[in-house]
């Protein structure tokens, strides 16, 4: 199967968004369509030996709409940004000349109708009225009535024949009867509203796409590559391969994705992890593209270029949730279904009951007939979720929170336990010595020791050795070691100033024979709380113990405190030992701890807690945590994780910061809620003002004023989002 995705113009309301999709769907050859009426989008999942790109295009176009097929490599390109923001600028631009065109003649036919009373008056307004409907309204015809006539009616089709209606029962009253009325300025008057709010509309909808924009002019443009001889030579970010060498100078963006080869900086990656605190980084760590670098020039190797990046993948990951539909959008599909021709049924009985039962005449029954159709809007209704669902994925970009699926969005706020996984998780995901303990000698000269014998180990443990040594002050140059030899599976020994030191496990000193009853009791109470422990030894005793664990996440308490402050049960799942996950769990107040669990029983515990009633959220990073991800309610992945893991989440939290799942059951709380606001007012606004049009206790130009500004509200209402923060 391939997808490919459509920018699709032309739709106006909910029921476009049906047809399109309707008539994509019944297509042989095609698996899925989803379309999106704020982002003027669709993706369609086809299989390429049963039907071509073009069918699907041409079959937008057969159903009234402009339709084009946008490649991946332009998807991957940020010139995207700059083709997508013209035409929005474009569209924009289009509906502004029209509304002025429109509203400079409806104020001279306001004119001519109430101050200049001319001869030839309404044959003036009628060919002004003509105008506004030939240019400024000619859209609603060129779509509403074809529609009609398919037996797929839509937003333009009652505005079409509202309009329509009132221009030409005007022009019959004018020309064939004796009665002196007209509608030329209700004509007028409405085109002018519902083109003035199509055109608030179209700008508050660039806003609410600007966050795929935004983080598509992030990457940078130019990258210094480094050739064999040393040479820099300025290239295209774009064109930069894996695995060159980059400069990258003082308060430049990162070209692309890699690792540090020489020097050091300090990076504002707030743009993707949603941190606003600089992050220092040295050789050996990893970079991340089109974050910026602080005040040193460094040189870098790339690792990932193109679509592989982590922004590409983060635009990538946002686009693909924005066209997905929330469940909540299941029942306004329904509902736009039946919506207009609901409406159109309506306006007929109200015609209807106006000429028959009240016994008014035809130009009684026309006004509210009229109304009906124009107040009804199935644009706020069709705008209503996506459009936040937009803003809120966006936002939570912004704030380095993935969300993959938008009913990942809306259930969040749903999250009454969280199961974490403790390995990279909760903790950092790497060993660090915690605890140093001097049982003989001087402290500095013990550190000094250490570091000269671990200089020479390549063991995994004999880094977080050094950099504990490092980082301690006072602490002066390290001597060389002599004789340096590492023991498999115990340790390391080598001689300093002719006198021999030993560094390693307490099976390693047991064999020394250096063990004291003091210093095995010392090891044994490390042991209890949960280090890994190493020690220093000369020939005849054991010297310092340096604790070894792996360190919990500076974020992860205050998280835990967050989540059960809003009464969400902690749980924690681990494949370690009892006694380490007990540490843990207390340092950072979990409340349920499962150890010793194998990755396939991770997720037995995740169906009992939702045996027990719980809605469950399960953070993890690792392959193993995969399966209890995907039967989690919500899968929580650190976006410091493995790919598997990723792929797997429902959320992802780029930084890997679990505070993020805080901020990410607000955001979907804060949402749902927006949404929620959105279908009252759209629900709301149409069951009264039908019902007060059709009464006639509203005129067709009120009708066009309430019409254009409900979907107006429904887009600025989502746009709150924007300025969500978690309090």
């Amino acid at each position: 199967m391939k997808t490919i995705k459509l920018n699709i113009n032309g739709m106006t309301c909910a029921s476009c968004v049906l047809h399109v999709e309707t008539d994509l769907k019944e297509l042989n050859g095609v698996k899925e369509a989803v379309v999106n009426l704020p982002l003027k989008s669709g993706s369609v999942t086809f299989d390429p030996n049963v039907i071509s790109e073009k069918d699907i295009v041409n079959a937008v176009k057969k159903a009234g709409y402009k339709a084009v097929a946008v490649s991946k490599e332009h998807m991957d390109k940020d010139d995207h940004a700059g083709h997508a923001q013209m035409e929005d600028k474009a569209h924009v631009k289009d509906r502004f000349n029209k509304l002025a065109v429109s509203t400079i003649l409806s104020i001279v036919i306001l004119f001519l109708g109430f101050v200049w009373k001319i001869e030839y008056g309404m044959e003036v307004m009628m060919i002004l009225s003509l105008i506004i409907i030939l240019y400024s309204g000619r859209s609603f015809f060129l779509k509403g009535i074809p529609d009609l006539f398919k037996g797929r009616p839509a937003m333009d089709t009652l505005v079409a024949l509202g309009v329509g209606a009132a221009f030409l029962y005007s022009t019959y009253l004018m020309y064939f009867t004796d009665i002196h009325e007209e509608y030329f300025m209700d004509v007028a008057i409405i085109t002018t509203f519902i083109l003035l709010g199509r055109y608030l509309e179209a700008r508050a909808k660039g806003k609410a796409g600007t966050a795929i924009r935004k983080l598509l002019e992030l990457s940078a443009k130019v990258a210094h590559r480094i050739d064999k001889k040393g040479n820099i030579t300025d290239i295209p970010a774009d064109q930069v391969k894996e695995g060159d060498l980059l400069r990258v100078k003082p308060g430049e963006k990162i070209p692309t994705d890699g690792m540090i080869s020489e020097g050091y900086g300090a990076f504002d990656e707030s743009m993707v992890t949603g941190e606003s605190i600089p992050v220092d980084k040295g050789e050996g760590d990893k970079v991340i593209g089109a974050t910026i670098n602080g005040n040193t020039a460094f040189t870098m190797r790339a690792t990932k270029v193109g679509s592989e990046t982590m922004l590409s993948q983060i635009i990538k990951m946002v686009q693909e949730a924005q066209m997905h539909k929330a469940p909540i959008q299941k029942l306004v599909d329904i509902v736009a279904g039946y919506f207009v021709w609901g409406v159109m049924t309506i306006a007929i009985i109200t015609f209807l009951s106006w000429v028959v039962v009240n016994g008014g005449g035809i130009s009684n029954a026309f006004i509210p007939t009229v109304a009906v159709l124009i107040i009804a809007c199935p644009c706020a209704l069709g705008l209503a979720t996506p459009i936040s669902i937009v803003v809120g994925s966006g936002k939570g970009a912004r704030m380095g929170i993935l969300i993959k699926k938008p009913e990942s969005l809306e259930k969040a706020h749903k999250i009454t336990a969280i199961a974490f996984d403790k390995t990279g998780t909760i903790t950092k995901g790497h060993p660090e010595v915690q605890e140093f303990k001097l049982l003989n000698g001087n402290k500095n000269e013990a550190l000094r020791l250490a570091l000269a014998l671990e200089t020479n180990s390549e063991h995994p443990l004999a880094k977080c050795v050094m950099d504990y040594g490092l980082k301690q002050k006072d602490l002066k140059g390290i001597k060389k070691i002599d004789h340096f030899k590492a023991m498999t599976g115990l340790g390391v020994k080598g001689k300093l100033d002719g006198k021999e030191y030993y560094f390693g496990s307490s099976r390693y000193m047991n064999e020394l024979n250096v063990l004291t009853k003091a210093s095995e009791t010392e090891i044994n109470d490390m042991q209890e709380r949960g280090y890994t422990v190493l020690c220093l030894a000369d020939g005849g005793q054991i010297i310092a113990l340096f604790g070894v664990q792996d360190g919990v996440k500076e974020t992860s308490k205050k998280a835990i405190e967050h989540l059960k402050k809003r009464h969400i049960k902690t749980v924690m799942i681990t494949g370690d030992n009892e006694k380490v996950a007990q540490k843990i769990a207390k340092e950072v107040g979990i409340d349920e701890v499962h150890s010793g669990i194998t990755p396939d029983k991770k997720s037995e515990i995740i169906t009992n807690l939702q045996k027990e009633g719980h809605f469950v959220a399960m953070a993890g990073d690792g392959i193993n945590d995969s399966p209890a991800l995907a039967k989690a309610d919500v899968g929580i992945a650190m976006g410091t994780g493995t790919d598997v893991a990723i792929e797997t989440g429902d959320l992802v939290l780029v930084k890997g910061d679990l505070n993020k799942a805080v901020e990410a059951i607000e955001l979907s709380r804060a949402t749902l809620r927006n949404i929620k606001q959105n279908l009252f007012w759209a629900f709301i606004y149409n069951s009264i003002g039908i019902p007060l049009a059709a009464l006639g206790f509203l005129s067709p130009a009120l009708s066009a004023i309430a019409m254009s500004f409900s979907s107006v509200s429904v887009v600025l209402n989502a746009l709150r989002l924007k300025r969500f923060k978690v309090k």
